[in-house]
């Protein structure tokens, strides 16, 4: 288990023997928390104890409270709450489990919850048998910044069917809610008309609809859309990737947010392809949104004409976009090889070494540069998406080589371990060959 303190973040002990973690990690005013399993404190898998499994509690149910319980202790250790809850990511094995999660949820949150974002990703959480995990931010107890509930009403409202607000402000930022295209009564309200089976994409119409109520939401909490300071999007098949960053790009400028582009075997809508995991800046005279091209080897709008900036600073945060182990960019050479244009084992010799190990020593050592040339080190990074094409084949050669990467720093930020492939079972990194993606979020550790 990780144990660590460091001046102006502190950090939590891990209460679960699993992600090399602490439990948390605070950073100003604003509490991250590691993905929490459905597990008691051996690591052993949480179970109903009904006599059938058609009968009282359900398995989801049981392992739901669970997370909660554990969420509710950790938020206590850092001197906060459940009430003071900014927003939470729930990972599903199965989305149709997500009725009996919702029930617990809402025990645990009354009234005023907070936002939510959720996705399935099957059966590919690194511990067989649990059905979630949870990560989540929260604001300190003793901050200042006043928790704010937003609700527009020409927006649909989540509240019945997902028990989550429009989006919560909190200080200088708005968490939304991160739902898929739907108007919560019919599903899917957009899309292809079945006789125009060729006119226009289901995509692009979904992305435009979830952006333009995003934008009325944040204008009724004092931000936009320009002020996105970070984003992952989750999409059932990277297939529809195109469709939807033009979609962004139109949105989104002059500065688009930092971005990961991930895929989700599921989503809680059926035809729903597209969800964006994205929080606002809703600026002040001390918070403003800045781009920083310092430490990077390529900007991808300039390179690959996609549309997210690979670092955003505010006041003293920085936002990285998600990375992989791409040295460069091979900008007209049809014929190079994966391995002229990616850090990994060479192709005839795959058994000798470790694709994972490489590939997350490589991108560790990217964001190295990008956060040492904007005057930050490992040691200021407060909370670390990690994305796993193979989460259960990968997880132990990724965890080395994380350790190695933190051993000298003494601390190691807050975690969400998420699996990523898309509905088809392909992995769900924007190319084929790299089996991680890592999103850092980073702050002066001084501040």
């Amino acid at each position: 288990m990780v144990t660590a303190t460091r001046t102006g973040n502190k950090q939590g002990q891990a209460v679960q023997p699993v992600l090399p973690a602490p439990s948390f990690n605070r950073a100003g005013d604003l509490v991250f928390v590691s993905s929490i399993y459905p597990i008691d404190g051996q690591g052993n898998v949480v179970h109903t104890s009904s006599f059938s499994p058609y009968v009282g509690e359900s398995e989801m149910a049981a392992q739901a409270r669970s997370v909660m319980e554990t969420l509710k202790r950790v938020l206590a250790d850092a001197g906060t709450s459940l009430e003071r809850m900014l927003k939470a990511e729930v990972y599903l094995a199965s989305v149709e489990d997500f009725y009996e999660f919702k029930l617990v949820w809402k025990e645990y949150f009354p009234t005023d919850p907070p936002v939510r974002t959720t996705a399935g990703v099957g059966e590919d959480h690194i511990i067989p048998g649990v059905l979630l995990n949870l990560h989540g931010i929260a604001l300190a107890g003793d901050s200042i910044w006043k928790r704010e509930v937003i609700h527009v009403d020409d927006v649909p409202d989540p509240m019945e069917a997902e028990w989550i607000p429009q989006a919560i402000k909190a200080g200088p930022f708005v968490f939304p809610a991160n739902v898929p295209a739907t108007d919560f009564k019919t599903g899917v309200p957009v899309g292809k008309l079945p006789v125009y089976p060729y006119y226009g994409s289901d995509s692009e119409m979904q992305a435009h609809y979830i952006v333009q109520n995003l934008e009325k939401v944040l204008a009724a909490a004092g931000s936009d859309l320009k002020q996105a300071v970070k984003c992952q999007f989750h999409e059932t098949t990277l297939k529809n990737f195109h469709d939807v960053d033009g979609v962004w790009g139109q949105y989104m400028h002059p500065i688009p947010p930092p971005r990961s582009s991930m895929a989700m075997r599921e989503l809680l809508v059926p035809g729903a392809v597209f969800v964006p995991n994205v929080f606002f800046l809703a600026p002040d005279g001390e918070h403003q949104k800045s781009e920083t091209r310092k430490g990077i080897r390529f900007h991808p709008v300039d390179v690959r004409k996609v549309h997210f900036t690979p670092g955003v600073l505010v006041k003293d945060w920085l936002f990285t976009a998600g990375q992989c182990a791409v040295p460069g960019y091979a900008r007209s050479d049809r014929d190079a090889k994966p391995e002229d244009i990616f850090e990994m084992t060479p192709r005839g010799l795959p058994y000798y070494w470790s694709d994972i190990e490489l590939q997350t020593d490589y991108t560790v050592r990217m964001l190295v540069e990008q956060i040492e040339a904007n005057g930050y080190g490992l040691q200021d990074v407060v909370d670390a998406r990690i994305f796993l094409t193979n989460a259960r084949r990968d997880y132990r050669g990724f965890e080395r080589a994380w350790r190695r990467a933190f051993e000298g720093v003494g601390t190691f930020p807050s975690m969400s371990l998420i699996p990523s492939n898309q509905e088809d079972g392909l992995g769900g990194i924007m190319m084929d060959e790299p089996v991680i993606e890592i999103d850092l979020i980073i702050k002066h550790r001084d501040q």
